[in-house]
């Protein structure tokens, strides 16, 4: 999972801040390199590491830069293969919390050497629920958020969606058509 985690913030700081910045991140953290390769294993905690010094160069916590990463995993137009895949999970924002469970499973199918999270959905009452990811990195419960603000968005929901204690997400619906959701359909667009 660092291996992902570590290509996805390189992609975000270098999009967001620019390749100067991702550069200065690079020499703070004393990496052997600027580049990460999605498929390679690289030491547990790396990705933690090189988060913290990315906040200490953008002067943020480093909690924001990976909300920030996940929000854009969702909204960059580069990305648009994570936003499809994550609308596979439900004609609505409810329905694609239920999906979050089934998310590692499937992404094993395409990759199976891909160690996923595992997330575990409750349901605390109406409009009310509680997610529960275990994962290292230890960012991956920040990047989730980013990602469900951003996915609660995509499918025109106002919700209040917030860290909890020991990598929970408290998630309350507000209002389930706040806006109009952005188009989806199966078929891939042509381009």
């Amino acid at each position: 999972m660092d291996a992902l985690m570590l290509r996805s913030l390189q992609g975000y700081i270098i999009d967001t801040f620019g390749t100067s910045v991702w550069q200065a991140v690079c020499r703070r953290a004393a990496l052997p390199g600027e580049t990460f390769e999605p498929m390679l294993r690289y030491a547990s905690g790396t990705a933690d590491r090189v988060a913290r010094h990315a906040a200490e160069v953008l002067g943020r916590p480093v909690e924001t830069i990976w909300e920030d990463m996940g929000t854009y995993l969702v909204t960059n137009p580069d990305n648009d293969g994570v936003r499809r895949l994550l609308r596979f999970g439900g004609m609505g924002f409810v329905d694609f919390l239920h999906s979050l469970e089934e998310m590692p499973g499937r992404a094993r199918l395409a990759l199976p050497d891909l160690e996923m999270p595992e997330v575990e959905l409750r349901e605390l009452g109406p409009d009310r629920f509680e997610i529960r990811c275990r994962s290292e990195p230890g960012g991956m419960t920040s990047v989730l958020v980013g990602i469900l603000t951003a996915m609660a968005d995509d499918y025109g929901v106002l919700c209040l969606i917030e860290p909890g204690p020991l990598g929970t997400i408290q998630v309350k619906i507000l209002d389930c058509a706040h806006s109009a959701a952005r188009r989806f359909d199966l078929a891939r667009p042509d381009h």
